[in-house]
């Protein structure tokens, strides 16, 4: 809560009285300076600036017996980055820079985003920063203004779990009808546990109740019981365990925050989870967990994530247990009602006895088989004459098959398809032989062809052919200078000749 505007203004008052007396007894303490005539005796000694900076956050250390400050106040700017800085303000135009540096700020998830013109609550420090010049808050927690930060943190979990489905009612175990044994987590100091085993022994004398003793308030409360929860559920079955109860009393918002840590939350769902898939597996039967923390009134996450929530210890222990008294009562009735209904059914069934014992069929009950005996003589004279049907009908159908088998049989189809092979390798020869016959022809007319365009032939006539050195025919003098070596071939043998004079044709086409 932050201090009201009247005690800020009384503690700085007496700051400034503090810093006015420490200066007193300094200038009374030290010598007078050099030179002043015994009018400055009052005068105080000088500070140095680095000596008053320094006097200055003595004395604002001291504000407020020394505790950490809260201050409220509207957001005038702000300066984000990795290191935060801004202002809040107020209605009377008063402004506080403030300082939230990063290493503070990571260590609370929970802070808030300062927003000009939003309403914040500041928690920190007052600094005169020397190498400013100017007074700062530093901030250790920055929180919105408005419905506690607690219960902001209780909504903001509430809303993850449900989206996860920790509270889902189809994955909730059922509590056992008489349990023999049951398991309390709790402080053996509590009156949680005095309540519950008060009335349990009240109920059912014979109920054995064992104990898991943990602390249930303060910081190193929430892995305890989630510990706790995790090792319950693993060993209950082997300690013959029909039910678990997590409680405590009654107490602050404060005091029952440690149920209504994630860890907790997260242990009784997968303690549960991890209990119905050995059961699955055929494992033993998982046990529940019953959530009896505070009074009426008080709600945590533990009680939404449990198998079954009572609203007190005592509820808890009679959600359990049963009524040893009331059960007796139930059983007296239920006792009357059966001998009540024993002797009705017995009347009944000897009065049915005895109009039975009148009835024909049991005094000649060899009639009742003369309609059956007939029913079978007539099936067996059916089932002959169906057998004999079915009979003449296989054989017949015997005999189609085995003239089919013999018009398919290999031997038959063996001769034809020799025959139709031999013709074919007939046919096949005499194609041959004409194919030969045709082909023979044809190369011995291209080979009249070919030699009719031979050179040689021309060359039999009195011509003769010219090479280069490269043995390629001369078809023009424009490819022979004088002193060319040439080759003449004759339609016998051949020579070699040097080129002394070339005489072009007129021709143009002669190249």
């Amino acid at each position: 809560m932050a201090p009201k505007p009247s005690e800020k203004k009384r503690s700085l008052s007496d700051a400034m009285l503090f810093v006015h007396a420490e200066r007193d007894e300094t200038s009374k303490a030290g010598d007078r300076p050099p030179g002043t005539t015994g009018d400055e005796s009052d005068l105080p000694k000088p500070y140095s600036v680095r000596e008053l900076v320094a006097l200055l956050n003595r004395t604002l250390s001291t504000i407020d017996g020394g505790r950490k400050i809260r201050v409220i106040g509207e957001v005038g700017s702000a300066r984000l980055g990795d290191h935060w800085y801004f202002s809040l303000k107020d209605g009377s135009k008063a402004k506080i820079e403030c300082s939230f540096f990063a290493q503070r700020r990571r260590l609370d998830p929970d802070t808030a985003t300062p927003v000009v013109g939003s309403l914040m609550v500041a928690t920190g420090q007052l600094e005169y920063w020397d190498q400013g010049g100017r007074l700062s808050l530093i901030v250790h927690q920055l929180r919105e203004e408005g419905e506690g930060d607690l219960h902001r943190r209780f909504e903001r979990l509430k809303s993850d779990l449900e989206a996860a489905g920790y509270f889902d009612p189809s994955a909730r175990l059922p509590l056992p009808t008489f349990p023999r044994r049951i398991l309390m987590i709790t402080s053996r100091e509590g009156a949680a546990r005095r309540d519950i085993e008060e009335t349990a022994r009240q109920r059912w004398p014979g109920l054995e109740i064992l104990m898991h003793h943990v602390a249930v308030q303060g910081t190193l409360a929430t892995p305890r019981i989630a510990a706790a929860i995790r090792k319950a559920r693993a060993v209950a079955p082997s300690l013959g365990v029909d039910a678990i109860v997590l409680t405590r009393g009654g107490g602050s918002l404060e005091d029952l925050w440690c149920f209504n840590e994630r860890a907790v939350a997260d242990a009784i769902q997968e303690s549960r989870r991890a209990a119905v898939e050995r059961h699955l597996a055929g494992g033993p039967r998982p046990v529940p967990l019953v959530s009896a923390i505070g009074h009426e009134t008080d709600l945590t996450i533990a009680d939404l994530v449990a198998d079954h929530r009572t609203s007190t210890p005592t509820q808890a222990a009679m959600a359990l247990v049963p009524d040893a008294n009331e059960h007796r009562g139930i059983l007296a009735g239920r006792g009357g009602r059966m001998r009540l209904l024993v002797e009705r059914r017995c009347g009944e069934s000897a009065a049915r006895l005895e109009f039975a014992s009148r009835h024909e069929v049991l005094r000649r009950p060899d009639r009742l088989l003369i309609p059956h005996e007939r029913r079978l003589d007539d099936l067996e004279g059916r089932l002959k004459v169906a057998i004999q049907g079915q009979v003449a009908t296989r054989r017949a159908r015997l005999d189609r098959h085995g003239t089919g088998l013999e018009r398919v049989a290999p031997r038959s189809r063996l001769a034809v398809a020799a025959t139709t092979l031999a013709a074919a390798s007939d046919r096949l020869a005499r194609v041959i032989q004409g194919r030969l016959a045709e082909s023979k022809t044809r190369i011995d007319h291209a080979s009249q062809r070919l030699a009719s365009t031979n050179p040689d032939q021309v060359l039999s006539r009195g011509y003769s052919l010219t090479l280069d050195r490269e043995g390629r025919p001369i078809r023009s003098t424009t490819r022979l200078a004088k002193g060319d070596v040439v080759t003449t071939r004759l339609a016998s043998g051949e020579f070699d000749a040097s080129v002394e004079v070339t005489r072009p044709s007129g021709d143009p086409d002669s190249g």
